[in-house]
């Protein structure tokens, strides 16, 4: 089973919304997590400052959704050589410079390609969270491995926390489990 990672960001208040985009191929099997999270999000009662995107395989086009963002949340399927389904919070600066070698995105434009084109472009978001997911099968088909399938609630939850870290955002109070269910304040 895998492990949710997650270091709470910052607790100062915040204005603006903030823009989820789950990225991936729905075809080529665990390549697709991202995007199954993003699905999962958009049943919630979402707070009106959150907007949840399939962001699928756009590449450069995510840079739309980019506008108006104050924080940027990214999920997709990232091989990170850990346990399949394996789900861990991370920001750009985190990981810059070490995709040298394997990609650490599966996609053909990365997101971490589109997020240097988004600050040469002036278009980079305030803050920047991407939540990987390690998938077990990349290859054709529409399913996810188990693990990976198994990986989506807790997916789920971290995109929550990260939205409710230190009540930055006003959504809910802190810790409560009842409204982080059902999204209401």
């Amino acid at each position: 089973m895998a492990d949710v990672l997650h270091r709470p960001g910052q607790g100062n208040r915040r204005t603006g919304k903030i823009v989820i985009i789950g990225v991936g191929n729905l075809l080529l099997k665990d390549e697709g997590v991202g995007v199954h999270v993003a699905q999962e999000l958009q049943k919630k009662d979402l707070p009106s400052a959150v907007e949840v995107h399939d962001g699928g395989v756009a590449g450069i086009g995510l840079l739309d959704f980019f506008q108006g963002a104050s924080k940027v949340l990214l999920i997709d399927a990232a091989d990170m050589n850990l346990d399949a389904g394996a789900v861990v919070r991370f920001t750009p600066e985190e990981v810059a410079g070490k995709i040298n070698g394997p990609r650490f995105s599966v996609h053909e434009v990365g997101v971490l390609e589109v997020l240097d084109l988004a600050k040469a472009l002036d278009q980079y978001p305030p803050e920047v969270v991407i939540f990987g997911i390690q998938p077990k099968e990349i290859g054709w088909g529409t399913e996810l491995s188990p693990e990976v399938q198994a990986s989506i609630p807790k997916a789920v939850e971290a995109v929550w926390e990260e939205i409710d870290a230190g009540n930055c955002w006003g959504i809910w109070r802190s810790g409560n489990q009842d409204n982080r269910e059902s999204g209401n304040p």
